[in-house]
């Protein structure tokens, strides 16, 4: 497809693509993606159910792998692909750095495969010439090498910049994978762009597993983009023969799965599947005006920068919306869209989808902003960010000082009877990351540079500086919050007093709870149809909810209960099950 040069709406001069440092990239997605790693526990609850998943599969057998459950409790949702990628890290770290590092260690695989998947996805779209800028009267307009380079580090930038992502990226949730593999997705489309056959495949792949890894439903709604998408910008028989061979290849690898499980577990796998196919479709529906509007709120937010620079691309370049660096993106980006929209429960794992295709749609946008809009743009980020970082040092000089007295009584009602002094070392360190920060602002005002990346480095640098500083002065506190490892060890000390089990009763006990609780304890948590064999049951009530009030049936003698300072609704029940006065 051909594209005219001179109707470009982007005017980008060689100076402003000059070279980001690779160093200064790579420095960004590695302390972006290792902050929030380390310093703390599987946290309830996603994060310690999938962690849950992934211990039982690096602990257990073949069927464990095959049909993902919790301990002996099952899990038909989503796919055992993310998973299995935990479980090999475990195993491989587990013994040098513990479990449930090891286990996290594939949330920085994730991102690394994600950002590269961006980036070069990016960057063979911005080297066509359908994207290249118009070209100067007297010469000096950025070659196609260097406009393509500083896109795809814009990309990465902004992907980095993304508010809502941060925390998510950090847990050993499936949706972490997703969006890489909805990036790779991306990369494979533009990879099909010029060679085809590869490109075919890789797309294929990608949406197999993203249907591994997520449930059918993403790539059952991204096919559709990619016909299109290979429609309006292929000619001849390559346009039906990549999206159909696209097809094949996603079907296959992810119908391996399944038929490989049936094939080994016959009756569980069956009974597994139907459970399976029931989350699958209740996963599809019609939202409520309720979760419309809660979309409405979350979306601006959770996307920012990126939903105002792709608008402002889709008008920009409103005259080559079949351009291929548009239409890929644009299309799979409307998929994921009517993902989240056509949901009986929209979510934030369906809004994270939205992500990854609209950062190079994002990234096209930033090279026809006006001079006003950039500097707007960068003065934004600076003050944001800027605001909340000096945020983040009052509170934690007020919960450590307890002055001024509002600041710190609002924290201490956050973590009640948290008392762990601060570090020196990590006070020091997010002391570095704020003055780097600071010292990127005076670089910015001083010198003005032209390049086209210092407003998304502003935007990923502040971002990145505000996670490192929350993660460095507040991880023991908040993993104060959000661990069960107190209360496990407690339920532990009881059982050995009370004379211990072979197993444990879990009585209304989420898989989340199993895990933490065998991971801390540990317990020996058994399948349910095992249970009646256990001399202990642990019994989970909740202040939300009156159907979990009932103790386990039999005969069974409250030995033991208790809470953790900051679950107060939650409380936690140990029995020992009668003994026979026969």
């Amino acid at each position: 497809m051909s594209f005219e040069a001179h109707r470009s709406p982007a005017r980008v001069s060689a100076a402003a693509a000059a070279r980001l440092p690779r160093s200064l990239l790579l420095a960004l997605v590695l302390l972006y993606g290792v902050a929030g790693l380390l310093g703390r526990d599987p946290w309830f609850q996603d994060d310690a159910g999938s962690f849950g998943v992934m211990w039982t599969m690096a602990r257990g057998h073949a069927f464990d792998w095959w049909l993902p459950n919790v301990l002996g409790v099952t899990i038909p949702e989503e796919g055992p692909f993310s998973f299995w990628i935990g479980a090999v890290f475990i195993r491989l770290l587990g013994p040098l750095v513990g479990d449930a590092i090891a286990a996290r260690v594939t949330c920085l695989f994730w991102l690394l495969l994600g950002t590269m998947a961006i980036w070069y996805a990016t960057y063979r779209m911005a080297r066509r010439d359908e994207a290249q800028p118009v070209a100067f009267a007297f010469g000096g307009e950025a070659n196609a090498r260097d406009y393509g380079r500083m896109l795809a580090d814009i990309a990465v930038l902004l992907f980095l910049g993304t508010i809502g992502i941060s925390v998510r990226l950090h847990q050993t949730t499936a949706e972490t994978a997703a969006v890489a593999l909805t990036s790779v997705t991306l990369f494979g489309m533009a990879l099909a762009l010029d060679r085809p056959r590869i490109g075919e495949w890789v797309t294929g792949l990608a949406l197999g597993v993203l249907a591994l890894t997520r449930g059918v439903a993403p790539a059952l709604f991204a096919l559709p983009a990619v016909f299109i998408a290979m429609a309006v910008v292929f000619r001849g028989s390559d346009r039906w023969r990549v999206p159909l061979v696209t097809t094949a290849v996603a079907v296959a690898s992810f119908a391996a799965w399944p038929v490989t499980a049936l094939q080994l577990y016959p009756e569980p796998a069956a009974d597994f599947f139907v459970a399976w196919r029931a989350w699958t479709l209740e996963t599809i529906g019609f939202p409520g005006l309720l979760e419309l509007g809660r979309i409405g709120r979350n979306f601006p937010w959770y996307t920012w920068p990126l939903w105002p620079l792709a608008l402002w691309t889709a008008y920009a370049w409103r005259h080559a919306l079949r351009a291929p660096h548009i239409a890929l993106a644009g299309l799979l980006s409307l998929a994921m869209l009517a993902r989240l929209l056509f949901s009986n429960s929209p979510s934030e794992a369906m809004l994270i989808l939205t992500v990854p295709p609209l950062v190079p749609l994002a990234a096209f946008g930033a090279t026809t902003l006006r001079r006003a809009a950039e500097n707007a743009l960068d003065w934004f980020a600076i003050a944001l960010f800027s605001l909340l970082a000096i945020g983040a040092w009052a509170y934690f000089f007020a919960m450590q000082t307890g002055t001024p007295p509002k600041m710190a009584a609002s924290i201490a009602r956050l973590i009640p009877g948290f008392a762990e002094p601060a570090s020196p070392v990590t006070t020091i360190a997010a002391g570095l990351a704020s003055a780097a920060w600071f010292a990127l602002i005076v670089w910015r005002v001083r010198t003005r540079p032209p390049m086209l990346w210092r407003g998304p480095v502003l935007a990923a640098a502040g971002l990145t500086m505000v996670w490192v500083v929350i993660n460095l002065l507040y991880m023991p506190a908040v993993n104060y919050s959000r661990t069960y490892a107190g209360i496990a060890r407690q339920v532990e000390e009881q059982i050995e007093k009370s004379g211990g089990s072979p197993c444990v009763f879990a009585h209304r006990l989420l898989p989340a709870h199993r895990a933490v609780f065998a991971l801390h304890g540990p317990m020996r948590f058994v399948r349910p149809e095992q249970e009646a064999d256990c001399a202990v049951a642990l019994h989970r009530d909740t202040r939300r909810s009156r159907l979990d009030d009932e103790p386990p049936p039999g005969p069974w003698v409250l030995i033991w209960e208790g809470t953790w300072p900051t679950r107060q609704d939650e409380t936690f029940r140990l029995y020992r099950r009668a003994r026979s006065s026969n």
